[in-house]
Parts: structure tokens; sequence; C-alpha cells
């Protein structure tokens, strides 16, 4: 939230310090629109773009959102990020990892939810595809 306070601040505060951009005759024409680079690599599917929004958007988050379609999203990352850290070498880091794992309830306990609560929010297609990503992630 205050990140979004900030970003605004400083395009208020920006847009209000720059140089008068009153349109002029000149500069009414457009400018020609450069042709879209060709993308580098392989191209994604909706799930694997939304959930590298999805990633993006909650790896930074400390507390686990109160909305439940935000919440199992925040798990699904945390869960993803926990288990890529495990060593499995039983060390003090290993048993934190662990510790935090079930405190999210990560595994089949996590797809089992995105499952109901696609099912029970079918007729919501944005919600069905935000929770298709997370089940995509955690099934082969």
């Amino acid at each position: 939230m205050s990140r979004t306070v900030v970003i605004g601040l400083t395009v208020l505060i920006l847009t209000a310090c720059g140089p008068d951009q009153t349109p002029t005759a000149e500069s009414a024409a457009p400018e020609p629109v450069p042709a879209p680079a060709a993308p580098v690599s392989a191209p994604q599917t909706p799930a694997q773009m939304s959930w590298a929004a999805t990633e993006e958007r909650y790896r930074q988050v400390e507390a686990e959102p109160s909305d439940p379609l935000e919440a199992l999203e925040y798990r699904g990352v945390h869960c993803q990020y926990y288990s890529g850290e495990f060593g499995g070498d039983g060390s003090e880091r290993d048993q934190w990892l662990n510790a935090q794992m079930d405190k999210l309830r990560c595994g089949q306990e996590l797809v089992t939810e995105a499952r109901a609560m696609r099912a029970s929010r079918s007729r919501e297609r944005d919600v069905v595809s935000r929770l298709d990503a997370v089940i995509a992630v955690y099934e082969p």
C-alpha cells in the first residue's frame, strides 16, 4: 500500500515540476510507432505469465492477505520459494523452512484448497485462471 502512495506522489511531483506540456500544432501530429521487437524467448502460456506476475506481486509481502484467493496465491508463491531453498541436511535453516511450510500448509493441501476454490468460483473466469496458475505449478 505504501509503495503505491510513494509512486503516486513521485508521479505527481514529477508532473508538477516538469516543463509545460501544452500541445502545439507541431506536436499534435502523432509520431510513428516503431514495430515491436521479435520475442527473445519462447512464448509463455497465460498460466505461466500470470504465475510470474503472481510471484512478483507476493514475493515481498510479509503478512498473509485476508482475501482467500490472495491468501492462496501468497501461500503458493512462498511454498514454492521455500521448497527451492530446502537443503535436506537437517540444518537449523531446514528446520525453520519445514516449520514455515507446515504453517503455510504447502503440498497437496494447497492444491486441494485451490481445486475446491476453483470449483466454488467456477463462474469467475479471472479467478479460475489465477487458480489454474497456482495448480499448474504444483502438478506435473
